[in-house]
């Protein structure tokens, strides 16, 4: 899959396809949403597609038995979806406080 970094001041996302906001209000939008995950929870991703929870039940369970950090980015980046694109995006100075925020949230824009 892949990846796309954005550097961002606001917590405004729209999906490329659709032109349309992915989250309004911290409520999932947009139709070509598959999951998203949260530096300050990566253990717990949003609303996964289903074969993309099966892929991070995998990972999620192999880094349990090793004692393995969460690197959601190599996680997303070893998924083999064409059509499905990965955006971390990087929020901070007046929307987030003093501290800076990223996530990651998957689209299929296909």
């Amino acid at each position: 899959m892949q990846l796309i970094r954005l550097v961002r001041d606001d917590f405004d996302f729209f999906c490329p396809v659709t032109g349309k906001a992915v989250y309004t209000e911290g409520e999932v939008t947009a139709s070509t949403f598959c999951g998203a995950w949260s530096d300050m929870v990566p253990e717990e991703p949003a609303d996964l597609h289903p074969e993309l929870q099966q892929a991070w039940d995998h990972y999620w369970n192999k880094q349990q038995d090793h004692d393995g950090d969460l690197d959601i980015t190599s996680f997303l980046e070893s998924i083999d979806q064409p059509n499905w694109v990965a955006f971390e995006i990087t929020v901070s100075g007046m929307a987030c406080g003093p501290i800076t925020q990223t996530s990651w949230t998957v689209l299929d824009l296909g």
